[in-house]
């Protein structure tokens, strides 16, 4: 008797699952010490079934790498943007830039930015994570800069350069401030997050 034929939702199903595993693997050991094998033995996946929808291990670390990262930008964004459309008109400018440094400045903030300094190191050598990365980067700056344009349409501020450019320099200090992390430092935190907001105001121009 004929087997019957996998759906779609059956697919779909099989690449959350993969993603789900895999998300917890990348989390728990990171992309060096990641385990395509073990993955597919916590998921009950086969191998065929992973390398048929993720290509290879550099693949399926990759799309795990673009969920995880998007997932933070747009609960940051989302942050954002319900802060300006909720301020009133007299909403200071300067109390958005610091909202801006603050969304770095949590749990989730500082474990993303380790995990994503640890696929860094793999991406130098899979062209797979490097692309993955660079999309990401540029995906999340392009939406980065909506949010401040939003801002700049209420009239907070004026900006110095293109939005663009400031959304690209946000994400990459940002991301860079995992130096500050290792150092464990409470002062140096707190210093590079003025440091930070100093810069942002004078990238932007708050009116007030």
């Amino acid at each position: 008797m004929d087997q019957p034929r996998p759906t779609r939702a059956d697919g779909r199903e099989t690449i959350e699952r993969l993603l789900e595993f895999a998300e917890r693997e990348l989390n728990e050991v990171g992309s060096v010490k990641f385990r395509v094998g073990r993955v597919l033995e916590n998921a009950g996946v086969s191998k065929s079934s992973a390398y048929h929808h993720f290509g290879n291990r550099d693949g399926l670390i990759a799309a795990v790498e673009m969920r995880t990262v998007s997932k933070q930008i747009e609960l940051n964004n989302s942050v954002i943007r319900e802060f300006i459309q909720a301020a009133p008109s007299t909403q200071s400018a300067s109390e958005f830039l610091k909202l801006l440094v603050q969304t770095s400045s949590n749990v989730a903030g500082i474990e993303a930015r380790k995990r994503r300094a640890a696929t860094l190191v793999s991406a130098q050598n899979s062209p797979a994570l490097a692309k993955i990365i660079g999309e990401t980067q540029r995906e999340g700056a392009e939406y980065l800069a909506s949010t401040l344009q939003i801002a700049v349409d209420r009239g907070w501020m004026n900006p110095a350069v293109s939005l663009l450019g400031i959304a690209h320099w946000i994400l990459t200090s940002v991301f860079g401030r995992i130096l500050i992390d290792f150092t464990e430092d409470v002062a140096a935190d707190e210093a590079w997050s003025e440091a930070a907001f100093v810069s942002l105001s004078a990238l932007m121009r708050p009116n007030s």
